[in-house]
């Protein structure tokens, strides 16, 4: 015959288990935002709409800027530094957005954690000198299109689409 606990020694594993669960679920819904880093990021207004409202290559594109800005900053720190800085400088910016529903907060949390450490893991296998500053949204036709016309010039799609950038942005100043 199967032993099963006493009613009182059940109900004690499902409030432990009932603890366990919302402890987590309470630090998501109230975003308790981290301590570590805190104050090592200013976050504009600007970037604060980014990451409320942009897409994710605007998040990626912030997100490479925040990577940058903090190793310029401070030479030589290192990755979980620079994970605890982003992270205490965005929690609070998503956890004031009145625009978002707590799922959404949540999401968008988990979410720039992962691009985070995606680029942070970019980051070290280029040996920190990763150049790689904005990331745009192409659809493949206008990539193919890119890439052949690189081709056809002897450059890289990549080096060809940051001149193009870069001409750009050098006649939008005039």
């Amino acid at each position: 015959m199967p032993v099963f606990p006493s009613s009182k020694r059940a109900t004690q594993i499902c409030c432990a288990l009932l603890f366990f669960a919302s402890s987590g679920a309470s630090i998501a819904a109230g975003f308790e935002c981290p301590e570590i880093g805190k104050g090592e990021v200013r976050i504009s207004p600007v970037q604060a709409k980014v990451f409320t409202e942009g897409n994710s290559a605007d998040l990626a594109n912030e997100i490479t800027s925040l990577i940058v800005s903090l190793k310029s900053q401070r030479p030589g720190i290192d990755y979980s530094s620079i994970l605890n800085a982003a992270m205490a400088a965005y929690c609070p910016v998503i956890a004031d957005a009145k625009n978002l529903s707590t799922q959404e907060k949540s999401s968008r949390i988990w979410k720039f954690e992962a691009v985070l450490r995606e680029r942070l893991a970019s980051q070290i296998s280029s040996g920190g000198d990763s150049s790689i500053l904005a990331q745009v949204d192409i659809s493949p036709k206008v990539y193919e299109a890119l890439r052949d016309k690189a081709a056809s010039l002897g450059q890289t799609p990549s080096k060809y689409m940051a001149a193009l950038l870069d001409k750009a942005a050098s006649d939008a100043g005039q």
